[in-house]
């Protein structure tokens, strides 16, 4: 379309040209003979004004993709990565604010309270006699050892995904990135508020009984909240990947 608009304003003028160079150089009927010829050219062309709105819109048309690749650099700079960043933060804080009202309606309580329960029950009847069978330092050492590089790994395939996005100018791959970090950084500040309100024992500490309200940082788990939430944002870019 835009190379259409472009050939129809050069024949229009090309017809002008020869009907100048007729008026200056030739005699009547050759300003006759351009002036039909002109004639026929603009019935096929656009008019003049016309014409020059198509020559803006092309240009408009090649300026915008242009614009969307520098608005999508731009966030791939340091500026752009704090602005995404406090953009969500924003976001997260207004999310915080909707929880009690969210937390009681009943589309949410029919998956809330079965949760609740079983939490309740996995804490009072399970919890402490599995952890009286595990009295192994080494087992607990080798399962934070591999917590931990569970979530080194989900931080750096986040990392990785968002540079490979804007190395290769994969918009798609960059902010499955940086969704991703966004979903752990919340999920652990999020962890980090519950922590400082159950204000639990960890299971480690000398004569230990795992109480609530007894001076430590280990309920709910901070490894788990990351988990789930690195896992839920891949899930929802990539749905139809098992």
């Amino acid at each position: 379309m835009a190379i259409h608009r472009i050939t129809s304003a050069f024949r229009l003028l090309a017809g002008s040209f020869l009907i100048c160079a007729a008026v200056v150089h030739g005699p009547t009927t050759s300003f006759a003979q351009a002036a039909d010829a002109s004639d026929e050219r603009t019935q096929n062309a656009e008019p003049p004004s016309g014409a020059l709105g198509f020559s803006e819109q092309a240009l408009e048309n090649e300026q915008q993709p242009l614009a969307q690749e520098a608005a999508k650099d731009s966030r791939c700079s340091i500026r752009g990565f704090s602005r995404e960043t406090w953009t969500e933060a924003s976001q997260f804080g207004h999310g915080l604010k909707a929880v009690p009202r969210s937390a009681v309606r009943p589309s949410n309580l029919k998956w809330e309270l079965p949760i609740l329960a079983a939490t309740g029950v996995m804490i009072a009847e399970i919890d402490r006699p599995a952890d009286n069978r595990i009295q192994s330092k080494s087992l607990q050492q080798t399962a934070g050892r591999w917590s931990n590089v569970g979530l080194g790994l989900e931080l750096g395939s986040a990392a990785l995904a968002y540079g490979m996005g804007c190395g290769k100018h994969h918009s798609y791959l960059r902010d499955t990135g940086f969704n991703a970090l966004a979903a752990m950084g919340a999920a652990g500040t999020a962890d980090l508020v519950l922590k400082l309100a159950f204000d639990r024992q960890f299971p480690y500490t000398p004569n230990s009984t795992g109480k609530f309200w007894g001076g430590g940082r280990s309920f709910p788990s901070g490894h788990s909240a990351t988990s789930f939430a690195f896992a839920a944002v891949v899930a929802h870019r990539y749905p139809k990947n098992k």
